[in-house]
């Protein structure tokens, strides 16, 4: 079985930090585990408000997405975890601008990040399975 599932590797996204895979792909689906708002080089908080760090972290996904043969366009679901539910309002303008439609599913919870503002994993089809999909 462990042959039919891949993990996903990328040194453009930040390294992982315990024992889990940046993404994984099995069955023509990518799961991206939560990203956080940090610079892929330096694996710091990116610097900046909070809409600056909310980009940072659906482009960390994007670069997993991408390891994966996948897209922001492939998504599916989308699991939203604030620091503060009082930033909703200014993550949806940031998601707004760079997810494309049709949006996908998503859920945003609050809860206790320590020292970071957001973080977001995803769930998308790898690319080239996109076109089987359709009269789904």
């Amino acid at each position: 079985m462990a042959d039919l599932i891949q993990a996903v590797q990328t040194a453009d996204a930040p390294a992982a930090k315990g024992p889990y895979s940046q993404g994984v792909v099995g069955n023509g689906v990518v799961y991206v585990s939560g990203q956080l708002p940090l610079d892929p080089a330096t694996g710091k908080i990116v610097e900046g408000d909070f809409r600056t760090q909310a980009a940072q972290a659906i482009r960390n996904v994007e670069t997993v997405l991408k390891a994966a043969g996948s897209d922001l366009s492939h998504v599916l679901r989308i699991n939203v975890f604030l620091a503060d539910m009082g930033k909703f309002g200014e993550f949806n303008e940031v998601y707004e601008a760079m997810i494309p439609t049709p949006y996908p599913a998503r859920t945003a919870r609050g809860v206790d990040l320590g020292p970071y503002a957001l973080e977001i994993d995803a769930t998308a089809l790898v690319a080239a399975e996109k076109g089987e999909c359709h009269g789904l």
